[in-house]
This record gives C-alpha cells, sequence and structure tokens, in this order.
C-alpha cells in the first residue's frame, strides 16, 4: 500500500514538473518574441531620434541667424519699408 502511494505521488510530483517546465518554456518563448519586438522598435526609435536631432540642429542654427542684428536689418528693410535717419533710398520700389 505505501509503495503504492509512493509511486502516485511520484507520478503526481513527475506530472507537476512536466506542466511547470511546460510553462516556463512558454514564458521563454514569450519573452523572447517580446524582446525581438523590443529591440526592433528601439532601432527605429534610435533612427527617429538621429533624424529630429538633425532637424533641432537646423532649425537652432536657423534661430540663431533669425535673431542675429543682420537679419533684423535685413528684414526690417525689405518687408518693413525701414530706414535710417538720414538715409536716402535712392530706385524704384
Amino acid at each position: 500500500m505505501k509503495r503504492q502511494l509512493n509511486k502516485s505521488v511520484i507520478k503526481i510530483i513527475v506530472a507537476a514538473l512536466a506542466v511547470f517546465l511546460v510553462l516556463l518554456i512558454v514564458a521563454l518563448i514569450v519573452n523572447l518574441a517580446k524582446l525581438g519586438a523590443a529591440n526592433s522598435r528601439k532601432s527605429e526609435l534610435a533612427e527617429k531620434a538621429a533624424k529630429l536631432d538633425g532637424i533641432i540642429a537646423e532649425n537652432g542654427t536657423l534661430i540663431d541667424y533669425c535673431s542675429s542684428p543682420e537679419f533684423i536689418e535685413n528684414y526690417a528693410r525689405e518687408y518693413l519699408d525701414m530706414i535710417y535717419r538720414g538715409e536716402i533710398i535712392i530706385g524704384i520700389k
């Protein structure tokens, strides 16, 4: 009787371990798939970040130029028809 009980307990333990092992394998596969997707997304985001850094640098240069006295003077002369005191405009607009 005791021997049969031991065999039953061993069978239950083996079955539980088999189920546990299957669950571990499934979890590993799912996590590997998620890791692959995350790495793919990471490389996409790195490319976008590099592109955006370039745009930011380009716009920073433009902002610096637009803040310069030369740009402000040229803009005022061209679009606002402003001149210095005592300056005479020669030409037809």
